[in-house]
Parts: C-alpha cells; sequence; structure tokens
C-alpha cells in the first residue's frame, strides 16, 4: 500500500479487503494477511483523518 495514498484511497483499499475476506474460501494465511493490510490501511486514513482534524482546528483559532 503507497505511503502517500488519500485518505479515500486508504478507505478503498480497506473496503476491497474487507469484501475480499468475507469469501468463505480464503485460506488461513491469505486471510490473515489481508487483515494486517487492512488494519494498516484504516490506522493510516485515521492518521490522516486525525491531521486534518488539527489543521482545520489551527486554522479556526488563527482566524478566531
Amino acid at each position: 500500500m503507497e505511503e502517500n495514498q488519500s485518505y479515500e484511497a486508504k478507505i478503498e483499499a480497506a473496503k476491497a479487503i474487507l469484501t475480499e475476506l468475507n469469501k468463505s474460501d480464503l485460506p488461513l494465511d491469505k486471510a490473515t494477511a489481508l487483515f494486517k493490510d487492512g488494519k494498516k490501511a484504516l490506522d493510516e486514513a485515521t492518521k490522516l483523518l486525525e491531521n486534518a482534524k488539527l489543521e482545520y482546528e489551527e486554522l479556526q483559532n488563527s482566524n478566531g
């Protein structure tokens, strides 16, 4: 997964991984790897969202 992907791209990647994980014929090793990738995508998306929130709050405070 690319580090410089947008928030939206990371969420879409996590959704695609979730779709794959919902397949009942998925081998355990592949499911585990997909789970780790999905968690990483969501963690990165959360970090981007938190950074955007902080930036927004800083802008609000500097203009207020």
